[in-house]
């Protein structure tokens, strides 16, 4: 069962949505722009939204939102790092998941968002849910192209992620039991 929760992104947390106030309409790329009208510059185009569309969360037509979903699966890149951390563990030391000890093991695509994958978790294991091998302290990443959920496996546990390092993870090179 996942502690934490994740909140649904909001076109106010992007950087490409915006409403209109000037003072008398314009025309830039074609598109005249009316007072009052909310905006996204994020496509080629900058696009209106209907009336139709939801008023605080992304549309359907997001540019930024990727179907189906990617999924990531962050282990230790290596023996040594396992060791690190039992040992940490065995003293009580509570630390959270760096990038840095990290690199990435196994990549695919799901039809879930993370909201949906947090649902998911509370009646399966992250191992059935993905249908991929998943391990205690394996960092999961759910990017569905709005912004990326990162959930950390511990025990019978899954918790949400407030910060991962994913550009360092990647950067890292897997050196474990099934590696090619």
């Amino acid at each position: 069962m996942p502690n934490g929760s994740i909140h649904r992104f909001r076109c106010t947390d992007c950087p490409d949505s915006f409403v209109y106030m000037g003072s008398a309409p314009f025309l830039p790329d074609s598109v005249q722009l009316a007072y009052g009208s909310r905006y996204c510059k994020g496509c080629k185009r900058i696009r209106r939204f209907r009336p139709s569309d939801p008023k605080v969360y992304p549309p359907s037509w997001c540019p930024k939102r990727k179907r189906p979903a990617e999924y990531r699966v962050f282990t230790y890149k290596d023996a040594t790092v396992w060791y690190y951390r039992e040992m940490l563990k065995r003293n009580g030391t509570p630390i959270s998941p760096s990038g840095y000890e990290y690199a990435l093991r196994a990549e695919g695509s799901t039809d879930m968002e993370p909201a949906s994958f947090q649902k998911a978790l509370k009646a399966q294991s992250p191992s059935q849910v993905l249908g991929i091998s998943v391990r205690t302290d394996d960092v999961i990443e759910i990017d569905d192209g709005l912004r990326p959920c990162f959930f950390h496996v511990t025990g019978k546990k899954v918790e949400v992620l407030l910060r991962f390092d994913k550009e360092a993870a990647l950067k890292n090179r897997y050196e474990g039991p099934d590696t090619p």
